[in-house]
This record gives C-alpha cells, sequence and structure tokens, in this order.
C-alpha cells in the first residue's frame, strides 16, 4: 500500500506507477492524433468531441489501474477486560485424593488462596466472572461455599464456548482459567476447543486436580441375551468387566443365582481394560430366574456400587416341533432321524421317501392324526424347524397315492420361502442341494454342486467357535481334530450376502479349505447348509451311548442355537419378549409379540408394567404395523433404578410375563482419574499453559495488569470496485463508438 496520510485518498497501482503513466500517456497521444489526422473529412468539432469522449473513457481505465480507496480511521474503542474462571461441578470432583480433601473442595480453597473468592464464596473483583460448569456452563451468582459437585457428565467444548459468549460486546477477555480434573465426554478433539479460543483472543490456562492415574474401580455389564433355553440345557452368562487401573489384580467374579452364589471363579486382569467373563448354567425346572454377576471389591476401590450386574434366564419345556423331509435317504438320513426321534425336547414328523413310489410317514407322538405334506403356510409354519434331505421336489404325498399339488413344482420352495422370510421360521439343508431343479428364490445360503474331495476334515472357524454346537465337540477329550473325517465335500458356489461360515473342510492331502457349513439370516428367519457327507460317523463311537454321542449333541445344540434366535417359543401361539433384560437408565426397552400364526384382527394389546409390586402409572400398549407379519411392538422409558416386570394380556384370555432390570452407568463416577494431558492439548492450542496450583496468585496478577489495544483501526473502503465507474467508462467510449459510425468513420 501506498503511504498516505491518516485519511484520504489512497492507491494501489494493479502495475508500477510509471507503467501506468506511460500507457497512459501513449493512449492520450495516439488517440489525439488519429482523429486529428481526419479532422479534414469530419470537421474540427466533431474530432474534438471524439477525442474528448475517446480520452475521458481512457481516463477512467487508468483510474481504475491505480485502485483507489477512501482510507478511514476508527478511533480504538474502549473495552472493560474480564477474566472468565471455571469451577468443574461433575461428580468426579467428589474423588477425595486431593491431598486430605476432595477435589472440589481444593478448587474452593485454591480459589480463597489467590484471592478470586472472600471468606463467605462470593467473587472479590467485578473483572472476574465465575463460572460452573459440567454438561455446560452457567454463571455462578451465588456464593461458591453452596455449590457442590453433582453433575453427571462434563462437556468441556460445550462449556467453553457458552462462557466465551456470555461477556457483554464492549469487554474483552484476558484469559479462561479452569479448575477441573480434566474429564471430558464430549468427544471433540481439545486442539479444536483450544483453537476456538484462541480466535477469539482468550488463552485457556488450566490447573488440574485429583491423582493421575492411580484410581482403581471394577464395573460389570451384562453382554449377551438370551430369550429362553430349555429345561437341563447349558446356556451361558456373558459379562464384561470394565477396568481401571486394577493392572495384574487377582479378581474374584461370583454368579449369584435368586441372591446365592452358585460359582466362584479367580482371574487376573493382566494389563487389560476389558475383560470378558462366561458362566456356564443349567434350571432342571420351567421358570424365570434371577442371574446376578458380581466382583468383589479391592482394597481402596472408589465406587462399589456397579460391581454387579442382574440379567434374567427365562427357562421351558415346550417341545420343539421338527418336520424332516427326505427325497433321497442315505446314511446321514437314518442317523439323522434316529438322533430327532430320542431327544426327548423335540417333536419331530418325518416324511421319507423309498423305493420307486414309496413314503414313510413316521410321528414321534401318536394320536394326533394322519401325517401330510403341509399344502399352506400355516401347516409349514407349526413347526419350529424343517429339515430338509435331497431331492425334495420328487417327494409324492403318502395320503394320495400319488404325487401331491405342491410335489414335483415350485410351490414347495415358494412356501419354504414364505416360511423362513416372513415368518421367521428356521430352515436346515442337511445334504447340500435339497432340490433337483434348485429354486429361484433366494432362500438357499449357497449352491452346492457335486463332490470336490473325499476324505475331508471338518474344523470350526471363529464364527463357528463361538456357538454352542461346536463349543460342545471342542469340550470333548482331542476336541474336532478326535472326530472322523467327512466322506466327501461338495463344491460351493457363491455365497448369498450376509452368510457366515461355521465350518470349513480341509483335505488330507490338499490343505485348502472350502466353506462346509454356512448360515444366513434370511428375512425374518434364518437359514443352515451343511455342504458335506459323513456327520453321521461321529455317533460311531464305542465311548459313547445313545443320546450322548456327538452327533446328537450337536444335532441338539444346533437345534437349540437356531431356536435361541428366533422370536417364537415352541409350541406357543404368543411370545412376548423384551429386546434384553439390561435396560440403561434413559434408554428405552422395547417390547415385541410375535404371532406364529399372524391374526390380522389382532390390532393392539395392553401391557401393565410394574416396578417392584407397584404398577406404574403410564401403560404400553402393543401396535402391529400395516404388514400382517403378525408382530407387535412397543415401548417404554423407565425412570427409576430397579427391577421391573411387564405383563401382556392376550386374546386367549391368558398372560405373559417378562422382567428386565434398569441400571444406570456414570463414567464420571467409575472413570475418575485425572487427565492432564487432555487439559494440555487444550490449553497449547488456545495459546495458554497448564499450571501448577501455586501459579495461580501470579497468573491473576498478570491478566489484571493486561491493557486493550489502543492502537487505532483503519478502514479501507475501495472506490475502483464501484459499478458507477464501469457505467460511465462503457458510456464514454460507447459515445465515441457510436459517433465515429453515424460520421462514417467505421
Amino acid at each position: 500500500m501506498n503511504g498516505a496520510p491518516a485519511s484520504g485518498i489512497v492507491v494501489d497501482p494493479i502495475l508500477p506507477l510509471p507503467v501506468i503513466v506511460i500507457i497512459g500517456t501513449f493512449l492520450v497521444l495516439f488517440t489525439i492524433r488519429v482523429y486529428w489526422r481526419i479532422n479534414a473529412s469530419i470537421g474540427t468539432t466533431r474530432s474534438i468531441a471524439l477525442i474528448l469522449f475517446r480520452i475521458l473513457g481512457i481516463a477512467i481505465v487508468i483510474a481504475l489501474l491505480l485502485q483507489p480507496s477512501r482510507r478511514e480511521v476508527l478511533p480504538p474503542l474502549s473495552q472493560d477486560r474480564v477474566t472468565l474462571v471455571g469451577l468443574d461441578t461433575s461428580l468426579s470432583m467428589k474423588q477425595r485424593d486431593a491431598g486430605n480433601m476432595s477435589r472440589f473442595d481444593a478448587a474452593r480453597s485454591l480459589m480463597q488462596d489467590a484471592g478470586i473468592i472472600d471468606h463467605s464464596g462470593v467473587r472479590t473483583d467485578p473483572h472476574l466472572l465465575l463460572f460452573g460448569f459440567d454438561s455446560d456452563a452457567r454463571p455462578l451468582d451465588q456464593s461458591v461455599l453452596d455449590l457442590d459437585p453433582t453433575g453427571r457428565t462434563t462437556l468441556f467444548n460445550k462449556s467453553i464456548d457458552t462462557m466465551l459468549k456470555t461477556p457483554a460486546n464492549d469487554k474483552a477477555v484476558n484469559g479462561v482459567i479452569l479448575l477441573t480434573d480434566g474429564h471430558d465426554f464430549e468427544m471433540v478433539n481439545p486442539a479444536r476447543t483450544g483453537l476456538a479460543a484462541h480466535d477469539r483472543n482468550a488463552p485457556i490456562y488450566a490447573i488440574p486436580l485429583g491423582n493421575q492415574g492411580n484410581v482403581r474401580n471394577v464395573s460389570v455389564r451384562i453382554t449377551g441375551y438370551q430369550p429362553y433355553c430349555y429345561v437341563k440345557q447349558k446356556a451361558r452368562i456373558n459379562a464384561t468387566l470394565r477396568l481401571i487401573g486394577c493392572e495384574l489384580e487377582d479378581l474374584t467374579i461370583q454368579l449369584m443365582r435368586q441372591g446365592k452364589v452358585v460359582e466362584t471363579k479367580r482371574v487376573n486382569a493382566q494389563q487389560l481394560q476389558e475383560l470378558p467373563v462366561a458362566f456356564d448354567v443349567t434350571e432342571p425346572n420351567v421358570g424365570q430366574y434371577e442371574y446376578e454377576v458380581h466382583v468383589q471389591p479391592l482394597p481402596d476401590q472408589t465406587d462399589t456400587a456397579n460391581n454387579s450386574a442382574i440379567t434374567y434366564l427365562n427357562v421351558i419345556d415346550q417341545q420343539i416341533r421338527v418336520l424332516l423331509l427326505e427325497g433321497d435317504p442315505y446314511w446321514d438320513t437314518t442317523f439323522l432321524e434316529r438322533s430327532l426321534m430320542r431327544n426327548d425336547k423335540l417333536d419331530v414328523d418325518a416324511l421319507i421317501y423309498y423305493g420307486s413310489d414309496h413314503i414313510r410317514a413316521i410321528r414321534k407322538t401318536p394320536g394326533t392324526g394322519d401325517l401330510r405334506m403341509p399344502t399352506t403356510l400355516d401347516q409349514l409354519s407349526a413347526y419350529d424347524i424343517v429339515i430338509l434331505g435331497r431331492s425334495i421336489d420328487s417327494l409324492p404325498d403318502p395320503t394320495s397315492g400319488g404325487q401331491s399339488e405342491i410335489a414335483g413344482s415350485s410351490k414347495l420352495a415358494s412356501l419354504l420361502d414364505q416360511y423362513v422370510k416372513d415368518r421367521g421360521g428356521t430352515l436346515i439343508f442337511s445334504r447340500g442341494e435339497a432340490f433337483q431343479t434348485p429354486p429361484s428364490t433366494g432362500l438357499e445360503p449357497v449352491s452346492w454342486t457335486g463332490a470336490m474331495r473325499t476324505h475331508v476334515h471338518l474344523d470350526a472357524t471363529a464364527d463357528g467357535r463361538s456357538i454352542p454346537p461346536f463349543q460342545v465337540l471342542a469340550n470333548e477329550d482331542g476336541g474336532l481334530d478326535a472326530l472322523p473325517d467327512m466322506i466327501d465335500q461338495k463344491t460351493p458356489g457363491k455365497a448369498a450376502p450376509l452368510t457366515s461360515v461355521f465350518a470349513v473342510a480341509t483335505g488330507r492331502d490338499d490343505t485348502s479349505q472350502d466353506p462346509a457349513i454356512i448360515h444366513r439370516r434370511y428375512g425374518q428367519g434364518q437359514v443352515l447348509s451343511i455342504g458335506v457327507d459323513g456327520l453321521w460317523r461321529w455317533s460311531l463311537n464305542a465311548k459313547y451311548e445313545g443320546a450322548s454321542s456327538p452327533f446328537d449333541r450337536f444335532w441338539d445344540q444346533t437345534i437349540l442355537w437356531l431356536l435361541g434366535g428366533r422370536d417364537i417359543i415352541p409350541n406357543r401361539q404368543f411370545s412376548f419378549r423384551p429386546n434384553s433384560a439390561n435396560i440403561l437408565l434413559g434408554e428405552k426397552v422395547y417390547f415385541r409379540l410375535a404371532e406364529r400364526q399372524p391374526n390380522p384382527d389382532i390390532k393392539t394389546l395392553p401391557v401393565t408394567i410394574f416396578y417392584g409390586d407397584n404398577s406404574v402409572a403410564g401403560l404400553t400398549t402393543l401396535t402391529g404395523s400395516q404388514s400382517t407379519d403378525g408382530r407387535l411392538t412397543a415401548d417404554f422409558l423407565p425412570d427409576h433404578v430397579g427391577r421391573y416386570r411387564a405383563v401382556v394380556n392376550l386374546p386367549d384370555h391368558s398372560t405373559q410375563e417378562s422382567r428386565f432390570v434398569v441400571f444406570t452407568e456414570n463414567l464420571e463416577e467409575t472413570e475418575v482419574a485425572t487427565d492432564p494431558g487432555y487439559l494440555r492439548q487444550l490449553c497449547e492450542a488456545s495459546g495458554g499453559q497448564l499450571l501448577e496450583p501455586g501459579q495461580l496468585p501470579g497468573l491473576l496478577k498478570e491478566l489484571r495488569n493486561q491493557k486493550t489495544d489502543e492502537t487505532p483501526k483503519i478502514l479501507m473502503h475501495p472506490l475502483w470496485d464501484e459499478a458507477c465507474f464501469f457505467y460511465l467508462a462503457a458510456s464514454f467510449l460507447g459515445l465515441d463508438w457510436f459517433l465515429r459510425r453515424r460520421w462514417g468513420l467505421c
């Protein structure tokens, strides 16, 4: 910018000033010379007019090249300066690890020693603005001595932004002083918060209070929910221990049933922050049982209220209805049928084709009528699980003496597709491809072709090892490695989306692995497909008798695990359940009622919520969707911690009850170690620094001595980009062009 007086017009040429002068002089002289030469043809007066208009246009263009601006000098604003002081009022400030007092008491004492507040807790200087902050900042007008740290979370970014917006426009901020332990649960990068304060010329100075990592705490949270299990079935209760300051500690974990200890485990925390723990339980009788996972408190543990977590186990004994269809019997089918028949949890119907036109109809429970091939979706939905062998589309109806209306056609495949996708059914392809002509539906998780390898070994994948069928096999002597090989493996095609591989087949010589057992969620139901032959060989073991063989236990656990993921309880028209037995306070619990045979007339059902023995004032209503899928849903927001019961009144005049527990988990009371690293990043990004308590008086004195910048402010108002100059230049040059054409010069 060129030198100029304090006010007036200044220029900022685009090109060096001598160059602009030369260009302007050349254009003016050239214009005069050209138009003077044509004086004889148009006359002196007209020549002078053209010269005038052209020179005026050139003059305006030259002026624009100089970029003129009007300079305005503003006197400095007179501002008061204030210092913002923030006192952390969150629950973590209750920790008594600041000498012989709590962090909050230490902060108040520090404010008194530094002269921020007097002996009554009131600020001593009007240029100090006091704030309490946790989920947000708020001005402190009352005595600081009357405050208690009760905030359930700390949001630094939001709180600091509120502090900086509080002073009036005529006040400048010297800086922000924070007395805190550095807990932040807003998950905003401290550098971002610090830079926002830096942009407002408000450096942050923080004084960390409390121990930095010596806090010890264990909290328990249930991580799995099993809607129901069967009498004498092994169920697993999973929990996660959240560990703070417990490195290499030995922990004692107890499983309590109905308030009594039934199992104790001792584990080492190592250097983990989260430690999973699991207990296997079985119940001999039907009912709903309360289990509690409890960790014995550690020495000097800060909080023991969250050392326990409760869940509920629903135990049923209704038999599972199974339909087995086989059009091409083989050893796998024979052994599977026998295994299912001797399992007292199952009520089995089997249609087995043999010979050229014969079918054997087997019903485990006699006296329930003739067994027919299901021809409608409601008939098929009466079964909890359908197991398919091979060549199902050639299966005749044993009661008709020939082919049924669905055998040999695509209707069975269509019914099975609706059974799984719309009714939440469970389907097992026990021998790979079930149809001679594969259906066009998306029912099968994978297509299998002919045998690829013989004598292959079955190995569980990571997904498979996490489910009960393979866990029971792993617990045997030698695990899966000790079991006989499969006879052959079928070639897998491209798997459908959202599939999980539970087992792979490995050849003796060729060690490559290919999918062997695949699971898929399909619509509201699920499908399991097995692509190996020879599982029956697992039952030929002299060490086991009857239902105790690995083959029987594998199928038993497979069926129970598959049904554990269903909404519908076996042999019940209605099944009512919450989404979890453990609900965090502040979150909703979602209820769902499923109908085995959907009734479109059922639109709503009342649910009564009990807290302890008292009915909660607000009742919940289960409401159906616009579809006819037989599912009704509702939600409820608990407002207290404790045990709840939800009771639904069903159309058949019966009731069903589900229990759940509401708990609270406040990280302000568990993760209480002071975080100076966060505070250091916050301060340095803002231009401030992390301080020791003894530095506070000196900082206050330094901030009080800061003065407002009294340098005059200069504003520049550009003149060269005004539209009027453009129009004026265009007018002069346009008149020159117009007159030249009119007088015959163009």
